[in-house]
């Protein structure tokens, strides 16, 4: 997935980039690593959890994990 992909239909948090776009995982309580897997409509990053989206956390070896 391209990091400029806009991702609609997400959560508050999902589009706050506090919570991944695929799981649901709520990165204020949860520790785990996450990549950057495009935007939200309002144009923030949004992410995703290494485990939901491993094509992203291959490319993020090089130090991109959050």
């Amino acid at each position: 997935m391209n990091h400029d992909t806009i991702i609609a239909g997400l959560t508050a948090l999902q589009a706050d980039g506090l919570a991944c776009v695929v799981c649901g995982a709520d990165y204020l309580r949860v520790r785990v690593p996450h990549v950057p897997v495009g935007r939200s409509v309002t144009g923030s990053q949004v992410f995703a959890c290494v485990g939901c989206c491993p094509d992203d956390a291959r490319r993020a070896a090089g130090g991109l994990l959050r």
